[in-house]
Formats: C-alpha cells, sequence, structure tokens
C-alpha cells in the first residue's frame, strides 16, 4: 500500500534512471548500509551486550527471515553459529578509552593502522607509510608480540560508505526542502563529507543536529565493535554536549 501519486512515482523512477549506472549502484550500496545501521543500532539498544553470533542471527532474521520456511530458516541460523562463551569463560572488560576508539573506528585505513591494547583501553595508530623502526611508533616486532599475546586487537575502520550513508540518512530527515535537495546534491561524488558541512554553515540549527546525529552514530558503531569483539567496557561512553 502506498499513498504516492502514480506521477510522482514516474517522476522519481525517471530521475533514478537518468543516473549512471555507477550512480545507481553507488545509492543502493548506501541505502542497504544506512538500513543495516538502524536495525543494527536497534539491537544493541535493546541489548548493548550482544553476543557476534546473536547479532548475525538477529540481522539474518530481520531482513532474509520471512523469505525461508521454518525449518530451512533453522538450519541457517545454526550455520550462523552459537553464542560462544567468550575467553576465560566471562567478556573481556577494559577500561574503553572512547576517544581513542572514535579515531581508530573513523580513521582512514589506507593511512593507518590501528590496536585496542586491551590492558589499557587505548588505541595505537601506527601509519601505514612508516620510514623506519626509529620513530616513535610501534615497532613490527612489538605490535606482533602484543597480537601474540593477545594485549592488542586489530581495529578495522568503519569505512567511508558507512560514513556516507550517516549522511545520506541525515539529509533525507531535513525537513526543509531546498535545504535537503542542496545536502542531496552536495552528496554526490568525492569530497562529500566536506560539502555537507560547508552547506550546513549557514544553518547553524542543522549544523548542531548533524554533530548530535553523527555522534549517535559514531556511538552505536562503538558500542557494536565491543560487543562483536565481547569486550565489556568499564568506563561509561561519553554523553557530548555543543
Amino acid at each position: 500500500m502506498t499513498d504516492t501519486p502514480p506521477e510522482v512515482m514516474q517522476r522519481y523512477r525517471a530521475m533514478l534512471l537518468a543516473r549512471s549506472p555507477e550512480e545507481r549502484l553507488k545509492m543502493g550500496c548506501s541505502m542497504h548500509a544506512t538500513a543495516k545501521a538502524l536495525v543494527r543500532a536497534s539491537i544493541l539498544e535493546k541489548d548493548p551486550l550482544v553476543s557476534s553470533a546473536a547479532l548475525r542471527r538477529a540481522l539474518f532474521l530481520r531482513f532474509y527471515g520471512h523469505e525461508f520456511e521454518a525449518a530451512e530458516r533453522e538450519r541457517i541460523l545454526a550455520w550462523l553459529g552459537e553464542d560462544e562463551p567468550p575467553t576465560g569463560g566471562s567478556r573481556r572488560r577494559v577500561p574503553v578509552n572512547w576517544g581513542d576508539l572514535e579515531m581508530a573506528l573513523t580513521a582512514n585505513s589506507a593511512e593507518w593502522s590501528c590496536y585496542l591494547d586491551l590492558r589499557t583501553g587505548e588505541v595505537q595508530m601506527v601509519p601505514v607509510d612508516r620510514f623506519g623502526d626509529d620513530d616513535d611508533w610501534p615497532s613490527e616486532d612489538e605490535l606482533d608480540a602484543g597480537l601474540e599475546a593477545d594485549h592488542l586487537l586489530p581495529v578495522e575502520p568503519l569505512g567511508s560508505s558507512v560514513e556516507y550513508g550517516w549522511m545520506a540518512e541525515f539529509a533525507s530527515s531535513v525537513g526543509d526542502a531546498r535545504l535537503r535537495d542542496r545536502l542531496e546534491v552536495a552528496l554526490d561524488g568525492r569530497g562529500a563529507f566536506r560539502r555537507l558541512k560547508n552547506v550546513l554553515l549557514d544553518f547553524p540549527a542543522e549544523r548542531e543536529r548533524w554533530f548530535r546525529f553523527r555522534d549517535a552514530r559514531v556511538r552505536e558503531a562503538m558500542l557494536e565493535w565491543l560487543a562483536e569483539e565481547g569486550i565489556e567496557p568499564t568506563t561509561p561512553p561519553p554523553e557530548r554536549k555543543r
């Protein structure tokens, strides 16, 4: 059931078909990433310490569960894994440095390799293009030793597609039609993040809302990553005040 007039649907379809195949694929990937992020956030809101296996099963049920008969659905759920008991029979308790973790998850993976120190909760960020072993960064041997001893845990950045999905989600939530159109134009092509911020400079209220919106998405991403890695933070995530 839809309340959208047919002529509007036809116009929208024509606008989509006018875009290149690459642009349509990018839009589809962005919408899927946004939908997945929203579903994950709702699952984590109910249980911030949900196991990675339980999260996989919940995502499957929300997106694809209705497409399978009961017996096949149960087989897929079993294949997605049981709730593995964390090492030592309990979740790893870590005094997470939330600022460090945010930098790691939003870093450029082409420039930085990031590792969470499970003893201190801090993140070690090492340049990918380091010039040698005589700098101030941990050496390759130190990193390998930390990984082998299970003191260090690699942190994989979220990637630009996730952040782009956040921006697209925010733009669609703007009530002012003219501003929404400007934001959607700004999101087209490289440099979208910079252009979005530039557009919002003239709209301080929406700019402030964007910061709050992104803070909430980053917070959800950090909680999700910690849950997937079986980490229970002993420090509370910060409440941002702007």
